[in-house]
């Protein structure tokens, strides 16, 4: 008992050391500023997901499209750089810092309602992305996880996405690696199980908090921040370490919150419904340095080339953090 508290420990202050180390370098004074109580000005990264918006492009596609329209950090895509040859990555790493961009989160697939024996082949797989990324100098990744369950009690489900999150933030953090998991608020998923589970932020941060690991905390999408009835408050109970990526989007105006299905949103500032502005300054008052990106679900963007799709986004995304004061 005693040698695994005291390995816990060390890896939590290797974490915390490391997270010092990577704001310096990355933001000189104002890396160091980020870890403030009181930061001033906006210090998250506008991101670019292309997956998000239906758009098809390659690594090397979608890091150019960042530039051209302005992103901060683009999103890793695992299985493009798996087969990246060392020359390849050495190439494209020139390109991004080139480019002044760095690296979103990248998504580890979910694995909460997996049996145990493809949990284990989960473990297996999840390893060897942790090495493509760490040698890819990626992070931050992220999962999601459902807001019922037809045969698990609350109690019973909370358990067990501790320890396996536990097993997973392990493996993640031995290649200095972040993982959040998105809590899904839409209030027509949560009626599909037979039992409720977490779909609120202060629930998700119990969750992570539960785990015992320095290295887990939650992914904020303002879809469902809003459908799960969250506000300001519940996000400034956060702090920058707590949040690992965050999505960005708008709810159509119809039909009512209860009633909307999880998708197509719509892009920030489209409609209004979701106060994008209370959302975001949120964000910037607790000093969050991760990554924002769009994710719409909205069949309209891939009717688009990828450059109009993109520039429609990069519009919104700026607009909204323009509202914000960032």
């Amino acid at each position: 008992m005693m040698k695994t508290m005291t390995t816990e420990m060390d890896r939590r202050e290797f974490l915390k050391a490391g997270a010092a180390v990577m704001a310096l370098a990355v933001g000189g004074p104002a890396g160091v500023q980020a870890l403030g109580a009181n930061p001033v000005g906006r210090q998250f990264k506008l991101n670019l997901n292309v997956g998000n918006l239906g758009v098809k492009a390659s690594q090397g596609e979608a890091l150019k499209l960042a530039k051209k329209h302005g992103f901060e950090a683009v999103t890793p895509n695992p299985g493009a750089l798996q087969k990246c040859t060392a020359d390849e990555l050495e190439q494209l790493l020139g390109e991004m810092k080139a480019a002044n961009l760095t690296w979103g989160s990248a998504g580890t697939g979910s694995f909460f309602n997996e049996s145990e024996s493809k949990f284990a082949q989960s473990q297996l797989e999840i390893a060897k992305l942790a090495k493509t990324l760490q040698a890819a100098g990626v992070t931050r990744c992220h999962t999601w996880t459902g807001s019922s369950n037809s045969t698990l009690t609350y109690r019973e489900n909370f358990k067990q996405h501790v320890e396996r999150t536990r097993q997973i933030g392990r493996i993640l953090a031995d290649c200095g690696l972040r993982f959040g998991i998105e809590y899904i608020g839409t209030k027509t998923n949560s009626w599909r199980g037979k039992y409720p589970f977490v779909r609120t932020a202060a629930e998700m941060k119990e969750l992570a908090v539960e785990t015992g690991l320095a290295n887990i905390g939650l992914v904020l999408d303002s879809w469902h921040w809003w459908q799960a009835g969250d506000t300001e408050a519940d996000v400034l109970k956060l702090a920058d370490q707590d949040i690992i990526s965050v999505d960005l989007n708008d709810a159509p105006t119809e039909p009512p919150r209860e009633q909307l299905p999880d998708s197509p949103r719509r892009l920030p500032c489209a409609t209004g419904v979701i106060n994008i502005q209370s959302f975001l300054g949120a964000l910037i008052k607790v000093g969050y340095t991760g990554p924002v990106q769009a994710e719409p679900f909205d069949k309209s963007l891939a009717q688009m080339t990828a450059d109009e799709a993109v520039g429609a986004t990069a519009a919104a995304v700026k607009k909204a953090v323009a509202l914000a004061g960032g």
